[in-house]
């Protein structure tokens, strides 16, 4: 006897059909809010703009992805899993102090390769913040096993006796990113560069580990920051020549 539920294989391969045409609109949309995005800001991002872009009506807009405000959600989540590859690999080195500088140095470093996906982003959503909320949910495997690493680093730092365990990990953590996610947002709407970007971020991650650091290892670190001190420098008075 035939099962009435069961679907056809026809009945079949026209849901597949249908499921796939949405799912290629829905992404022609976001790839056209990106474009839009990058060419105009976050001004040239309207519904009427946005439609023309995608060859699509404003109505099916709504109907598949919803308001300007869930479409640059669904960007955002598509750009997030973009962002998918793992760090490097920042264990190579037994020193602990030296992993978590460079774990830190490859989170900069992908932000900065990034930057045609993530700048017009963050621009975008810094008043809603959208951007902040999904990124604490779903920061892509990169962003994930980079803080990882340095998490990872610290702890065997203050296991190692290079840092004084003063205050719980997290805390130190949050302190140890601080200086880079608030440079995100200024590196994000153009008022630093990349450089500028790296050198603030990395200064403040420096002066974090001195403020817990053992005298043994204070030397290095001072060293380090001495040296973005004087790169600090330059980029200033090569600026200074430029202008």
């Amino acid at each position: 006897m035939t099962n009435p539920e069961a679907k056809s294989p026809t009945a079949d391969a026209r849901t597949g059909r249908r499921e796939a045409n949405v799912a290629a609109r829905r992404q022609r949309i976001l790839e056209s809010a990106r474009k839009l995005l990058k060419e105009a800001g976050p001004e040239g991002l309207s519904m009427r703009k946005l439609a023309r872009q995608a060859g699509l009506s404003v109505t099916t807009l709504y109907n598949l992805l919803g308001s300007r405000e869930q479409i640059l959600q669904a960007l955002i989540r598509d750009s997030v899993g973009r962002l998918e590859e793992p760090a490097p690999d920042a264990r190579r080195t037994r020193d602990p102090l030296r992993r978590a500088s460079r774990a830190m140095e490859g989170i900069l470093q992908y932000v900065i390769d990034n930057g045609d996906l993530l700048r017009p982003l963050i621009a975008a959503d810094f008043r809603t913040g959208s951007w902040s909320r999904l990124v604490e949910q779903d920061e892509g495997a990169h962003f994930r096993s980079s803080k990882e690493a340095v998490r990872a680093a610290i702890t065997a730092a203050l296991e190692g006796g290079q840092l004084r365990n003063v205050v719980g990990l997290k805390f130190l953590e949050i302190q140890l990113h601080v200086a880079w996610e608030l440079a995100l947002d200024l590196w994000a709407f153009g008022v630093l560069d990349d450089e500028a970007f790296r050198l603030r971020s990395l200064s403040g991650f420096y002066v974090t580990l001195l403020a817990f650091a053992e005298p043994q290892v204070r030397p290095r670190i001072e060293k380090e920051l001495r040296r973005l001190e004087r790169r600090h420098s330059a980029v200033g008075a090569r600026r200074k020549r430029v202008e």
